[in-house]
């Protein structure tokens, strides 16, 4: 329908045996995850990445009646798996952000579409997503103008969620975890080598939060602070 370039090949495993969380979300996670390329990981340390995605998706999706209901099927919107899998697009366009700010570069300014990283969103998916929020002129279906409005649509859409989900984990978690566990994204030697082998990589421990955030201070972790905590 669209003019979208087709998913490139990926490997057969995904980040699931990777990302080990609440059993009870389990296929809900592979779901929202399976396709995505390892391209989709920016990082040196892919595997953590995909540890600390998983770790933050389970808490924005996780209901408050426990791991029973987060784990139905039934949940309100255009399609749960589809709501699961832009939760995902949008933690790696927070880390990404992040982590540019952290390095002293700007963040980048459009997040990008996810489908370029190979997540499973299909025409009919992407059409929900988007008349959410905007209006389409169903006589430009099929046209290239079409597609790249569509896609244009999409990456606002996922840019918002990026922003909005950053003032959830902070919220729900507090500003000291949310930094510490991102800066720790790219800077594993601030953390306590005896426990890195030991315990899943998140949530940090009280003694690695307290390491990042009271250790040697500089100006990239000020401004990721500020950044973060806006």
């Amino acid at each position: 329908m669209f003019s979208h370039p087709a998913p490139e090949p990926h490997e057969p495993t995904g980040p699931s045996a990777t990302a080990p969380g609440e059993p009870a979300l389990d296929a809900r996670w592979r779901a929202a995850t399976a396709g995505w390329r390892p391209s989709s990981i920016r990082s040196a340390d892919a595997g953590r990445v995909w540890a600390w995605v998983r770790h933050c998706w389970e808490g924005v999706v996780a209901l408050p009646g426990g791991p029973e209901d987060a784990a139905a099927p039934e949940r309100p919107g255009a399609g749960g798996r589809v709501d699961d899998l832009m939760t995902v697009a949008a933690l790696f366009v927070l880390q990404e952000r992040f982590l540019a700010v952290a390095a002293g570069e700007p963040a980048p300014a459009e997040a990008p579409d996810p489908r370029r990283d190979g997540a499973p969103l299909g025409d009919d998916e992407v059409l929900a997503v988007v008349r959410r929020t905007w209006e389409l002129d169903p006589g430009q279906e099929g046209t290239e103008e079409f597609a790249a409005e569509l896609a244009g649509f999409l990456q606002d859409h996922l840019d918002e969620l990026a922003e909005e989900i950053r003032e959830r984990l902070v919220d729900r978690r507090g500003p000291t975890q949310v930094f510490a566990e991102l800066w720790s994204l790219e800077h594993v030697d601030e953390l306590e080598p005896a426990d890195q082998d030991e315990v899943p990589p998140f949530p940090l421990s009280t003694d690695d939060i307290a390491w990042i955030v009271s250790g040697v201070p500089g100006p990239e972790k000020h401004t990721a602070w500020v950044w973060l905590t806006r």
